[in-house]
């Protein structure tokens, strides 16, 4: 009989199909992120300090030496038992990330998440622990989700009790039986074959991304009905319909996300609305500053006055452009000292190099700008320069999103990453060295935990100033293809 994990009872409930490739099909495994890993491992770590004092059950949950162990821990009554390990006569088995010794005969559960707020699948996984626990003849008091309190901010050294929060979700787990019914279905997937594909936009992203979509969508084309509709609606469309947007008929394209893209797609047309291109050029004030900053979100607050998962910027680009056609400046900050706060010498070097008036052009203005107002939140010495830049911004996003220029192989997104080599062909990040913001974020991070050697820390100090800067030129470049189109 298959033995039946938490993972697997929650992927299995998710899609039916994602567990059956788990179990049979090794060669479409999704690549698994380490940095989460790492992130998991770091929290879990903190969460046992937080109830301190408790055995820890090393064996991995797979290997039976665990149950053996944790059998042992709870006949020795011990406060807390991290990692506690059982398994019913079925071959449901499950880790508990914490198990809180009551001292009346009953225990509590407490699962660990290194999020900021209780999701849906983490009441399915509490749900699974509690069941096979009771199973196992524990008597299960209440369940918990303990998470990241989001209002925590730091000073000095990490409080870890306010850096949790716990959540009683106990009332809010599936009932044995269900759990029961549940674990009868996805014995049966398990004991058929491989079930056909059933895509869909809500359920293929329901609770994440599931990691099997590369190969259930591969026949999917690159522009779709999910592209060009909104969730449920795609669904509805593609069940109807297919994927495919050349059998969707024109009433049903009335719906779309943005009037005009499917018809741009299946004419093979560029999409210019002058009005929209005139309007964003009118609020332009000379000097043009192209602004654009990366950060990182460390989940456990590395610095003062900095809150779980916290952007904090660690590097600005800066082109400014002082008069029409007039040569280009560039500036930038690179943090360089790991395990150091980088937002005051970035914040003072910003100021020193923006100037005092002038447009800020940022593409997608909500990030460069909450930065700007936790920034003035967390140092008020710099409050007014800050909330002073944010006034001057404009979101260059604007225009492309609005659809006052949009080309078919942007395929219904307006994002830098689809623009840019929209119009811009020669400008590519496929041949960097840091090709998005997450690979920033994940290699930086490394740097300032002392993770990389000095090599490896050279190496990227040289691809971020590459790739932040070609943010910025970015902005350059489509700024010039939009001055240019007004002017043909």
């Amino acid at each position: 009989m298959f033995r039946i994990s938490k993972s697997d009872y929650v992927l299995g409930i998710k899609c039916p199909n994602a567990l059956w490739f788990k179990r049979y099909r090794k060669d479409l495994q999704p690549e698994l992120n380490q940095a989460v890993l790492d992130r998991g491992t770091e929290i879990g770590i903190l969460a046992q300090n937080r109830f301190p004092g408790g055995v820890v059950i090393t064996a991995m949950p797979w290997d039976y030496e665990a149950i053996y162990r944790t059998q042992d821990a709870i006949r020795a009554n011990e406060s807390y038992i991290y990692e506690a390990t059982l398994s019913t006569e079925t071959g449901e088995y499950c880790a508990v990330d914490i198990l809180r010794n009551n001292d009346d005969g009953t225990w509590d559960i407490i699962e660990v998440k290194s999020t900021t707020a209780p999701h849906d699948y983490h009441i399915i996984d509490a749900s699974f622990q509690r069941y096979v626990f009771t199973q196992c003849g524990i008597r299960i008091r209440k369940c918990f989700i303990m998470t990241l309190n989001p209002e925590y901010v730091r000073h000095g050294d990490v409080d870890l009790d306010e850096l949790f929060a716990l959540h009683d979700v106990t009332d809010e787990l599936q009932d044995i039986e269900t759990v029961r019914s549940e674990v009868a279905r996805i014995r049966s997937v398990l004991d058929g074959p491989e079930m056909g594909f059933v895509i869909s936009k809500t359920k293929c992203n329901k609770f994440y991304e599931c990691g099997y979509k590369c190969h259930c969508w591969k026949n999917v084309p690159q522009y779709s009905v999910f592209d060009a509709f909104k969730g449920a609606l795609a669904d509805d469309v593609y069940s109807e319909y297919g994927a495919d947007l050349h059998n969707v008929p024109a009433e049903v394209r009335e719906k779309q996300m943005h009037p005009g893209d499917i018809e741009a797609f299946l004419d093979n047309t560029d999409v210019i609305n002058k009005d929209i291109l005139r309007n964003f050029t009118d609020q332009l004030r000379w000097p043009l500053y192209y602004l654009d900053y990366e950060s990182i979100m460390p989940a456990v607050p590395m610095f003062d006055n900095s809150r779980p998962y916290q952007q904090i910027c660690f590097q600005f680009s800066l082109h400014v452009q002082r008069t029409p056609g007039g040569e280009l400046e560039h500036y930038e900050y690179l943090h360089n000292e790991p395990n150091t706060d980088p937002r005051p010498g970035l914040i003072k070097k910003l100021i020193e190099t923006i100037g005092n008036t002038g447009s800020i052009i940022v593409y997608n203005q909500g990030f460069e700008q909450g930065r700007n107002t936790e920034m003035a939140r967390d140092f008020p010495e710099y409050a007014n320069q800050l909330n002073t830049i944010n006034d001057r911004m404009l979101d260059l996003l604007m225009p492309f999103r609005e659809r006052g220029l949009y080309r078919p192989c942007q395929n219904g997104s307006a994002s830098i990453k689809k623009t840019l080599p929209a119009f811009v062909p020669e400008m590519s990040y496929a041949n960097l060295g840091i090709h998005n913001g997450t690979e920033a974020s994940d290699q930086f991070m490394a740097f300032m935990i002392g993770k990389q050697t000095p090599e490896e820390s050279k190496q990227m100090m040289s691809n971020l100033h590459e790739y932040c800067g070609q943010d910025t030129m970015a902005m350059v470049r489509l700024l010039d293809v939009i001055y240019g189109i007004l002017n043909s």
